[in-house]
């Protein structure tokens, strides 16, 4: 059999299975060459004992066509060795290619689908503004005002709800110590409720999605107070 016939086209898949099975193959075909070499050897004609008086036979023709087929063999069983092992070396490099390009084709897939969900989210953050600022500047009068405040109310609750489903975290800015890569400072007041360096005031909401930033918090930071305050 020869092994070439063996390996599959570039374009299909394969595994440690049929690997295995080009191996044990070949190692059968291996084996039934060898075993046709111990019959032919077993068949050959035993060195009779020569007598002090004879003279010693010279090899025959019959000889010397059975050593050749024996060396043949021999040749053979070596260069089927060589490309047993040339094969198994391709299909393991071929293997480690694939698994390689199975493993970044997911992680790309992911990283878009991340991409793509941090772009709608981003959206639907200033309507989430929206809704805060009419929660703080809006203040009803009549039972009327009252019950369209909280309906619309609802529907921001709801919406908050349905982005946290998402993984969507809200960040804890007032009283943390500023951080560049989460808030971005836009005011600096002296102070004395805040230590010198800490955020004394939000002025927008920042969001995490994966423990990633998806929108800055705009920020105060508390400065040190002067001599005068």
């Amino acid at each position: 059999m020869n092994v070439e016939e063996t390996l599959p086209n570039s374009d299909q898949n394969f595994s440690e299975v049929d690997l295995e099975e080009i191996r044990d193959e070949d190692e059968i075909e291996l084996e039934n060459s060898l075993q046709q070499l111990a019959e032919q050897t077993e068949s050959a004609p035993e060195n009779q004992p020569v007598q002090p008086d004879q003279p010693v036979p010279t090899q025959t023709a019959p000889d010397l066509n059975h050593l050749a087929k024996i060396e043949a063999l021999i040749s053979e069983s070596v260069g089927l060795r060589a490309q047993l092992d040339d094969r198994q070396a391709q299909y393991a490099r071929l293997y480690a290619d694939f698994e390689n390009f199975r493993k970044r084709t997911l992680r790309e897939k992911e990283e878009e689908e991340e991409k793509n969900t941090s772009k709608i989210l981003k959206k639907f953050l200033p309507v989430v503004d929206d809704f805060e600022r009419a929660k703080l500047q809006i203040k009803p009068k009549t039972d009327a005002e009252a019950n369209i405040h909280n309906s619309y109310q609802s529907v921001y609750k709801q919406l908050v709800k349905c982005l946290q489903e998402v993984g969507l975290v809200r960040m804890e800015t007032v009283g943390q110590e500023f951080d560049p890569n989460l808030h971005e400072a836009i005011a600096q007041e002296p102070t004395s409720e805040f230590a010198e360096g800490a955020v004394m005031a939000e002025l927008r909401s920042g969001f995490l999605l994966a423990d990633k930033v998806l929108r800055h918090a705009l920020v105060k930071v508390a400065a040190a107070p002067s001599e005068e305050s």
